[in-house]
């Protein structure tokens, strides 16, 4: 992508996402969204058709820090080290925790959740799809089972469902998903 093109992108999609957060249940236009993002009315439909379309690519982004910070964390070479996802979930989302709260919280923005969700199932499958001994469905299955779980902790937290610090949750879940319902026994002293 052309870096004029990657820039307008940018400010459009932070006009955007500002906008969100401010704006709260309030309608935004696209004359509001270009004026913000200094950009002509005209630029906004050479690059988007909707305004979905910038949320649908503000997640892509996210979702490319994601698998950037897991890459950097050698995520891939080791199947399913759930503490790194869970720590690399977490450093993607503390630095814009609030924005994260909030489109947790309102429906017209839950498919982000949906989207990353899309995502990480198929990236999940494309990369562990030779690194595994299971059949296609059975991986997606299993790729499907996680992420669903991980995505619905995650929101739930940041909705305010559930009360504890990232890192502890980070932690619980990552024991869970290491051994199910049934809590690790404790080492005898």
């Amino acid at each position: 992508m052309d870096k004029r093109v990657s820039k307008t992108r940018d400010a459009i999609i932070d006009a955007y996402l500002e906008l969100i957060y401010e704006k709260k249940d309030q309608k935004i236009t696209i004359s509001e969204l270009a004026h913000r993002a200094n950009i002509a009315r005209k630029t906004f439909y050479l690059h988007y058709e909707t305004l979905e379309d910038i949320m649908r690519d503000a997640a892509h982004r996210k979702i490319d820090e994601l698998l950037h910070l897991l890459e950097k964390k050698r995520f891939f070479s080791n199947p399913f080290e759930v503490d790194v996802l869970f720590q690399c979930l977490n450093q993607l989302m503390e630095p814009d925790i609030e924005f994260y709260r909030f489109i947790s919280r309102e429906n017209p923005y839950a498919f982000f959740w949906s989207e990353v969700k899309r995502i990480i199932i198929e990236t999940t499958v494309e990369v562990y799809q030779d690194k595994v001994d299971f059949p296609a469905q059975e991986l997606r299955l299993y790729a499907e089972y996680f992420v669903s779980g991980v995505i619905a902790v995650y929101v739930a937290w940041l909705r305010g469902e559930l009360t504890l610090p990232l890192s502890e949750l980070a932690r619980i879940s990552g024991e869970a998903t290491s051994h199910g319902i049934r809590k690790p026994e404790k080492p005898k002293e």
